[in-house]
C-alpha cells in the first residue's frame, strides 16, 4: 500500500471531513459525535463513502471512519468528543483572517 493520501473538502466551510462506508457501524456511532462537536464550533462536517470513489477506498480501506481536520488526520476508528473539541478550539491562521469557523 502507499502512503494514504488526505483528500480536501470540496465544501470550502467544512473544517471536518469524514471518510466512511455503508455498514461500518463504528462509522455509525461516531458520526453524531463528530457533527455535535462540529455544530458546537460552527463548523460544517462534510461526509465522504470511501466506496464511492476508488481513490479514496485503496488509501482507507481498513482504516474508516477516519476524521480529517482542517486537512490534518484527527483519529481514525473512534472518535472522542473532548480530543475532537480541543481540535476544533484550534483555528488555522488563514480561517482566523478569514474569519471561517
Amino acid at each position: 500500500m502507499t502512503s494514504q493520501r488526505i483528500p480536501t473538502p470540496t465544501d470550502p466551510d467544512a473544517r471536518v471531513l469524514y471518510l466512511t462506508r455503508e455498514g461500518c457501524h463504528l462509522c455509525d456511532d461516531a458520526l453524531p459525535v463528530v457533527r455535535a462537536e462540529a455544530d458546537r464550533v460552527g463548523s460544517t462536517v462534510e461526509v465522504r463513502d470511501i466506496d464511492e470513489d476508488e481513490a479514496l477506498r485503496e488509501d482507507w480501506d481498513y482504516d474508516v471512519p477516519v476524521v480529517i481536520v482542517d486537512g490534518a488526520v484527527h483519529t481514525k476508528y473512534r472518535v472522542d468528543a473532548e480530543l475532537l473539541r480541543a481540535a476544533l478550539a484550534k483555528r488555522p491562521w488563514w480561517r482566523r483572517l478569514t474569519g471561517r469557523a
